[in-house]
Order: structure tokens, then sequence, then C-alpha cells
């Protein structure tokens, strides 16, 4: 997500949602590529329906999704926002035209990890989908050093946050192109974090889906200004089972 553009903007390429070496993306979330730089015309946020997160300048108001097996509700205020398009079965990104090197994004968890986060050629596992689960795995990967997960509340749901930074070694950088790969998404590949990032990672509670709040950015971003963003979202936010 990113002034523009999506995770994994051009130059930026976010991790999150960026295709990965072996998937044609990967997103981490929005992983997928994301497309090239929107431009901040009225005519692009035209073309998309009432409410519904798209590639382009989002407008001030209410959106929801149902692509991450939950619903979600939420406000954007009268910030310049930009969005990667919601994906059935992902999630969306979203990006502060001020900010070249950070987004947030919302994306699903079936509990399909990568056993080697260094190399996603190395295969998968399947974890119980799960906010406890997920941060067992998240907190536990080589290269990332995470805070303990706390217990919040999002949306009305249980969650668990942590925060965390990204130190890949030397080996990691190299055989998985800066990337700690993380877990899958059916369209986008997989999530993953590049090297030297850092980020607040959420995992939400419902009935019929665990859903997965992230914020990051690289060490260039103003993070106490993307976070204050990020908290404001997910200050107005409902999640419920679909």
């Amino acid at each position: 997500m990113r002034a523009a553009a999506l995770l994994l903007l051009g130059s930026l390429m976010l991790a999150a949602c960026q295709p990965s070496a072996s998937t044609s993306p990967s997103p981490s979330v929005a992983a997928s590529e994301a497309p090239s730089e929107p431009a901040p015309s009225e005519t692009a946020a035209a073309v998309c329906d009432p409410g519904v997160i798209c590639n382009g300048p989002l407008r001030a108001g209410d959106y929801f999704s149902a692509t991450t097996g939950a619903r979600v509700e939420f406000t954007l205020d009268e910030h310049d926002w930009f969005g990667q398009e919601d994906t059935p079965g992902d999630g969306f990104s979203l990006f502060l035209a001020d900010v070249d090197e950070g987004a947030i994004s919302v994306v699903s968890f079936n509990g399909e990890i990568f056993t080697n986060s260094c190399d996603p050629e190395a295969g998968t596992l399947q974890l119980e989908d799960s906010p406890a689960a997920f941060m067992s795995m998240l907190t536990s990967r080589s290269g990332i050093t995470a805070t303990t997960p706390v217990e919040v509340e999002v949306g009305g749901q249980p969650a668990l946050q942590t925060d965390l930074t990204v130190a890949l070694d030397a080996d990691c950088t190299a055989t998985g192109n800066g990337r700690a790969y993380l877990w899958t998404l059916p369209v986008h590949g997989d999530f993953h974090f590049d090297d030297t990032e850092q980020a607040r990672v959420i995992a939400v509670h419902t009935d019929s889906a665990t859903v997965i709040l992230v914020v990051e950015a690289f060490p260039s971003v103003d993070w106490d200004h993307l976070l204050e963003h990020f908290t404001e979202v997910i200050e107005t936010m409902t999640i419920s089972p679909l």
C-alpha cells in the first residue's frame, strides 16, 4: 500500500501485498501486484461502486468488505486515500497519499503457512484457523522480532495484537529476495514482510473467519503518522461473521 501504490508499489513494493517469488502474486495481501500508482483523479474514483474498495482514489465515506470470510465495515476520513482492489478470498489494502512506503491491509488467514519463511518453494503446512495459532506462527518466525501478543478488541470482536520489526540474515535475504514469507492467499499467492519493515499486526476472531489487520512501513516513513491513521480507521470498524 502507498502513495499511491499498492503494497508494493512501484519501487516500494510493500511486502504485504506483493506477489511472491513463487506464485505470481503473493501477497502479502494484497500481495498481489499492486497496480501501478493510481492517478489522483475523481474520474478514477467514480468508476467504483459506492462503499467498495477499488484500485484508485477513495472518497471519504463508509466502506464494506466481505472478501476475508467476515463482513468488515469502516469509515475513511477526508485524508487522501487510495485503494488496492478488494479481492474475494484475499482482502484489500489502503494507502495514504502522503506516505510513500507504507500501507494498511485487511486480509484473510486460512491457516496455511509457509514452512520456511526464507524459501516459499519449501512447501506449506496447515495450522488451526485462529488468532492464537496465527500469532504463534508470526512471533516465532526467523528474522521477525515481535512483542508478546496482547488481547484487544477490534470491531466488536476479540483480537490479538503485536508490534514487530523485520531484520533478515544474509542467507535469508539472498534466497528469499529479502522477504519473510508467512501465509498463503488464494488469489495473490502469499503475504510476506520485506527486510527492514516495521508493522503492527492484529488478528481478529469471528465465528466465520480470522481476519488480519496490518499496518506496515519502511524506515523512511513517519511511523507515528501512519499508525495514527491506521488507528483512526480501525476505531470506526465493525467486524461480524458472514
